[in-house]
């Protein structure tokens, strides 16, 4: 994927997480999805690992920072076993939430962690899941980007992940087309998500409906190089959009909105082994 349609399965995905188009690297909440804390542009969490992924890789960056405080906690998390309701524990995170904004509003470098940590656990994974069943389009990459981060790839969901739905979706058949396969995987991923106990999941099942939308108006959507529209939730995106900052939570004359210094990207390993690209 080029850096254009890397930007827009991010703002597609983005959307979803955050409800419009405005980058969500300031936003940490408690869901009572017993994940604890979900912060971020794609909602990392502090009950599955990710969350603190981001926290310790900006410390390795900004050494002085605040946040250092709270890896300790979040260390312990992580090493519970998934599913642990332990993991939706938040009492040795006081402040968290605010400090994340804080950071996030404050520091480009917090931002630009939270983009690489993102692309090295989420969008790297995608790649190389959607290269082994021969998904090929920008719009298909994106897809299984947007199920890695809403149902993980490592199995920290056990009953709905990326390796699961593919596995119950099955393999592409003789002279299926890519959008017919796509069709079949996001309907696996749907009825997992309608018929998931609890109401964890069973309302983000317009999400999948949204990314049908855009897979049945193949021509115009396969390369992500036009306008999308998510018609359920109410956004379109161009493109064009401004992801220098969350200029929903953060304040116009925030550092972060201000700052004219460029923060380079860096490449960071996939934290662990996906199927080998054929």
């Amino acid at each position: 994927m080029d850096a254009s349609a890397v930007k827009m399965a991010e703002l597609i995905t983005n959307v979803f997480e955050n409800g419009d188009t405005k980058m969500g690297y300031a936003a940490a909440e408690k869901l009572g999805d017993c994940r604890g804390y979900t912060c971020g542009y794609i909602g990392f969490t502090t009950g599955t690992n990710d969350a603190y992924s981001v926290i310790k890789e900006y410390v390795k960056r900004v050494p002085k920072s605040s946040m250092k405080k709270y890896l300790s906690a979040l260390k312990a998390l992580t090493e519970l076993p998934f599913g642990d309701y332990r993991r939706d524990n938040t009492s040795g995170l006081s402040g968290f939430a605010s400090a994340w904004k804080n950071a996030a509003c404050q520091d480009p470098v917090f931002v630009q962690t939270q983009l690489d940590v993102g692309q090295s656990m989420y969008l790297k994974p995608a790649l190389k899941y959607a290269a082994s069943v021969n998904v090929t389009s920008n719009l298909g990459k994106a897809i299984f980007y947007d199920t890695i981060v809403q149902h993980g790839w490592q199995y920290v969901e056990p009953y709905i992940n990326l390796p699961r739905i593919l596995h119950l979706t099955g393999a592409r058949k003789s002279g299926e087309s890519e959008k017919s396969y796509l069709t079949r995987f996001l309907t696996t991923r749907r009825q997992l998500v309608c018929c998931y106990p609890g109401g964890v999941w069973n309302d983000s099942a317009d999400r999948m409906q949204d990314l049908q939308t855009l897979v049945d108006n193949w021509s115009k959507n396969k390369d992500l190089k036009n306008t999308v529209t998510l018609k359920i939730y109410g956004a379109k995106i161009t493109g064009k959009e401004n992801m220098k900052y969350d200029s929903k939570r953060c304040k116009k004359n925030s550092k972060v909105a201000t700052s004219t210094k460029k923060i380079k990207a860096t490449s960071l390993p996939i934290p662990d082994t996906c199927p080998a690209k054929k």
